[in-house]
């Protein structure tokens, strides 16, 4: 038997609608109705002869594929809590209070975030580095935190759609056969014309910040510079971090490096036991220095915190599993894009997927992989280039991923910053108007091709 294109989309429509559900509800446990999709799929698979033995190994399939960015979740909650402990992010937050003037900080957030993501062609290491010692700014000078949050974000996504070392831009080459140096080109009409949009909104609502929100800054750094012994050496775990990702050494590696250091830190400089920094790596960190606001700032990371999404990306992936193994997920896509015949309805399709499979399987990467590689004979068809295709891909769920609640690009973002994704989501514009600016951009370019040919005529 083999399964019909109407049991194909009932596990994507019953985890679209509970996770709705768990929306509305403000629960964070979005891993039930992914599990709940992952049940549907299974039951409509043995009912069309599939059978257990089958789906359980296309279930831990699914799961292996998500180790690595499981593993970097996980790590970046340790390197959080560490920080705190050794003293980096108190020390991050001292300096960076002594420069931050409150009204330009927003569009210098997302300046600074985009230059280096673009430098190091990853969202979650400038995130990890940069973005925690902004947000530490932010709460010290009363900036609102989720415009804060969400100017950075903007700015890592656009080097993480956009910069040529950043691994879901040759993701997206790879799967759609595309030029990496020829899709820079494409890439940059779309990307810039969105930034720019951005800048402006940054600057018009950062404008807003009161010069007397700035306040507070001293008084942050005396109350940082009397519970921690700040010293630049607390600065070297960043740094470290940022220089192995430039060299291109894999995130991975330079978080479980950037914890090493600051735990050694928490040691040498701080002068605090080996089980501190060990402690905060794994449950977070707490400190109490009678300052309510400042234990508030510099409480928080470890791992086990994190464990909702841990058990949200490893159901994810047993869902995906069999959704691919099964074929169901390559039908649903083949019948989406039947219809679409013209140039401009393609793309939009191609976007809709896109985004679509970001929304349900929770991962950024198979919001590249499963339109990029299915999709490519569709365009080659209708006779559209495949940058095309990869332009589409990189305009709606490469960036889209990183303000979804469930999916590991956002979860990972609000690890880094501190922030839920449901607050600093409406606050990145680049995400937002990026989809929209590159659809018009294709109906501009549709409509101009039918000029000609009229003209032609």
């Amino acid at each position: 038997m083999r399964v019909t294109p109407i049991e194909a989309i009932l596990p994507l429509l019953t985890t679209a609608l509970l996770l709705i559900v768990t929306l509305l509800s403000g629960s964070t446990a979005f891993y039930w109705p992914l599990a709940a999709g992952a049940v549907v799929a299974a039951g409509l698979a043995l009912r069309n002869g599939f059978r257990f033995p089958q789906l359980g190994r296309a279930a831990l399939d699914g799961i292996r594929s998500t180790l690595i960015a499981l593993s970097i979740l996980v790590l970046v909650g340790g390197l959080i809590g560490v920080w705190k402990a050794a003293g980096t992010v108190p020390a991050m937050i001292y300096y960076g209070l002594g420069l931050a003037q409150p009204r330009i900080l927003v569009p210098v957030a997302f300046l600074l975030a985009l230059a280096t993501s673009m430098m190091l062609g990853t969202s979650i290491g400038t995130l990890s580095t940069l973005g925690v010692a902004i947000m530490g700014v932010a709460h010290g000078i009363g900036a609102p935190p989720a415009l804060v949050a969400g100017a950075l974000a903007s700015g890592a996504l656009f080097g993480d759609r956009s910069s040529p070392l950043a691994g879901s831009l040759n993701l997206n080459v790879a799967m759609t056969g595309t030029e990496l140096r020829r899709m820079l080109g494409v890439l940059a009409p779309t990307g810039v014309t969105a930034a720019l949009i951005s800048l402006v909104l940054y600057a018009v609502l950062g404008a807003r910040i009161s010069v007397a929100a700035g306040a507070g800054g001293e008084a942050l750094r005396t109350a940082i510079a009397s519970n921690f012994t700040i010293t630049p050496w607390l600065l070297l775990p960043p740094v470290i971090v940022l220089a192995l990702a430039f060299f291109r050494v894999p995130v991975r590696w330079a978080l479980g490096v950037g914890i090493v250091a600051g735990g050694v830190l928490a040691v040498l400089v701080g002068g605090k036991s080996v089980g501190v920094p060990v402690e905060a790596a794994l449950v977070g960190f707490k400190v109490q220095t009678g300052d309510l606001a400042l234990d508030k700032m510099l409480a928080g990371g470890g791992i086990i915190p994190m464990l909702n999404q841990v058990i949200l990306i490893l159901v994810a992936g047993a869902f995906n599993g069999i959704m691919e193994a099964t074929g169901m997920m390559a039908l649903v896509v083949s019948r989406l894009v039947e219809g679409a015949r013209r140039p401009l309805a393609l793309i939009g399709t191609s976007m809709l997927i896109s985004i679509s499979v970001a929304l349900v399987a929770a991962n950024q990467a198979l919001a590249i992989i499963v339109p990029g590689r299915m999709l490519r004979p569709a365009f080659e068809s209708a006779g559209l280039d495949a940058t095309e295709l990869s332009r589409a891909l990189a305009d709606s769920g490469t960036v889209l991923a990183g303000i979804i609640p469930w999916n590991l690009m956002g979860m990972l973002a609000a690890a880094a910053l501190g922030v839920p994704v449901r607050v600093f989501a409406p606050y990145t514009f680049f995400a937002l108007v990026l989809p929209v600016v590159s659809v018009g951009r294709a109906a501009l370019a549709e409509r101009r091709a039918a000029k000609r040919l009229a003209v032609a005529d």
